[in-house]
């Protein structure tokens, strides 16, 4: 009885060994897995800070010439002596009047020159002030300039 005891805990023992062993390989395996991970983390790491220092060092240069440009024009900024708003032009609806329409480009041009309004955005802002007829030649003038290919209306000059 007693030797049966004793095999049978010696069988126990065989059969934890072996089972020790196994969770011994698993353990190291997945210790090797997490390691190459970490490597492979700590290495984009590495590699996205190397790139967040390039773009900062850039930032960093155009900061300073930003400065040095703005410092340096200092002398020619003239305050202004005070804010006067700007009264709208009144919107054009297609008259066939030439002298409205004569207002209506000379309102513009005022209105244009008083905003100080760059050239490239006066026929934008223009046909924005546009109703009825003259809105609808407007939208007709840019659909037919897109079909035939044509390049659409984008200087005042063409425009008046």
């Amino acid at each position: 009885m007693v030797r049966h005891l004793l095999a049978l805990l010696c069988e126990e023992v065989y059969l934890l060994k072996h089972i020790l062993e196994e969770l011994k390989g698993t353990v190291d395996g997945f210790s090797k897995s997490v390691e190459g991970r970490i490597t492979s983390i700590s290495q984009d790491v590495e590699v996205l800070t190397d790139a967040v220092d390039i773009k900062i060092d850039a930032i960093a240069t155009d900061l300073r010439l930003l400065k040095r440009a703005v410092g340096s024009n200092t002398a020619d900024i003239r305050p202004s002596s005070s804010k006067v708003r700007v009264p709208e032009p009144k919107p054009f609806g297609g008259a066939r009047s030439a002298k409205e329409l004569e207002n209506f480009l000379w309102d513009m041009e005022n209105y244009f020159q008083a905003a100080k309004v760059p050239d490239g955005e006066k026929v934008s802002i223009t046909s924005m002030y546009l109703v009825g007829d003259a809105k609808l030649w407007w939208r007709t003038r840019l659909a037919d300039d897109a079909s035939a290919n044509r390049e659409p209306i984008s200087s005042w000059d063409v425009l008046k």
